[in-house]
């Protein structure tokens, strides 16, 4: 890392935990609870061997006997489907706990699932839809065990920090994060840049698309951000210099989405870290800039093109149990085409 890029520490990082930040603004963020990891959990959500509990993995083999021999009685299917085609070799259980992920799931019928700092968005091909939308155990477990976000927070969440110490990894409270789902709209929501508790820069969020609406509407965008940001937040997070994600409704609904630490583990999206060092010495008084794709022409390149295709696919050399993923994703496949005939029926 250079010397020109700004580096955070360890505190910062945890300041931006779901656990820390929630609490103090829950009230103006989206409904989620909070379910503790103990380190079972960790173990197999660290662990490289790609399977899924027993009860999240019966739900998707019931999908695929449904959708191998729909017409087919219950003592009929069994003749058709045997043990071998099942992974018998991995069996692991969290009982109480998936009865609390159920529990959430019966409050909020579909829920966003996250880690104490990243969401698994880099793993949403794995949803039959493509959106972070769970509505079942088997699809959070998915995400969950096919993300490289979801492995960077167990794993190394302070690889970017200048005070980095690993021993600091087992004090972590790990949680996972269910959000009550809601079909947020990206060009609704905005990144904003604070350096000493000031807002220096904001960026549209999802900076692959050209949205029209947002030039026309850039100042009061601008104003309404800053207003909210001075009257709900302004010094009232632990840290002076972070970046937080806001959601516009509408000018007078705003959320808070999320924070992140200031540096390059976050991504400035359409700013670079030097020129957010630079606007930091700028003059107070000036309004942060806003920046936003204001022509087809200025959209910024895909950062998930990596992602498009799974890790266990893409990098060989990890070895990881691909027959398995090769059958995961074929159950994804049919629970899909199932739930399109599902609509079919019901439009029919």
């Amino acid at each position: 890392m250079t010397s020109d890029l700004p580096r955070a520490s360890v505190q910062d990082v945890l300041n931006c935990s779901f656990t820390v930040w929630y609490p103090l603004f829950e009230r103006y963020s989206i409904k989620s609870v909070m379910l503790n990891l103990t380190d079972d959990i960790l173990e197999y959500l660290r662990s490289d061997d790609f399977y899924l509990p027993t009860s999240a993995n019966e739900a998707m083999d019931e999908m695929r006997r449904v959708n191998a021999n729909p017409s087919s009685d219950d003592d009929d299917d069994e003749d058709h489907w045997s043990d071998e085609d099942t992974d018998t070799t991995k069996k692991i259980s969290f009982p109480e706990f998936e009865q609390k992920i159920k529990d959430v799931l019966d409050q909020y019928e579909a829920v966003f699932p996250k880690l104490n700092w990243s969401s698994p968005k880099d793993a949403r091909w794995m949803i039959s839809d493509n959106r972070l939308k769970c509505t079942n155990l088997a699809d959070i477990f998915l995400l969950l065990k096919s993300s490289d976000f979801i492995t960077h927070d167990l794993c190394e969440p302070f690889k970017f920090c200048y005070d980095d110490d690993h021993s600091l990894l087992s004090t972590i409270k790990y949680v996972l994060v269910l959000r009550e789902w809601s079909a947020l709209q990206p060009s609704k929501e905005f990144r904003c840049f604070v350096k000493n508790n000031r807002i220096i820069g904001i960026s549209q969020r999802d900076s692959e698309n050209y949205y029209e609406f947002i030039g026309s509407s850039a100042d009061q965008i601008r104003d309404n951000i800053i207003e909210f940001f001075n009257r709900n937040i302004q010094n009232k997070f632990p840290s002076t210099d972070f970046v937080i994600d806001i959601y516009r409704k509408n000018s007078n609904k705003l959320y808070i989405l999320d924070f992140n630490p200031w540096g390059p583990m976050t991504d400035s999206l359409l700013f670079h870290w030097p020129e957010l060092l630079n606007l930091s010495t700028e003059n107070n008084n000036e309004k942060p800039e806003f920046r936003y794709v204001n022509s087809q022409n200025g959209i910024k390149p895909n950062s998930y093109t990596q992602y498009a295709m799974p890790k266990d696919i893409a990098d060989i050399s990890r070895e990881r149990d691909l027959n398995k993923l090769a059958d995961v994703l074929a159950s994804q496949i049919q629970i899909q085409n199932n739930d399109v005939d599902s609509d079919n029926e019901r439009n029919s």
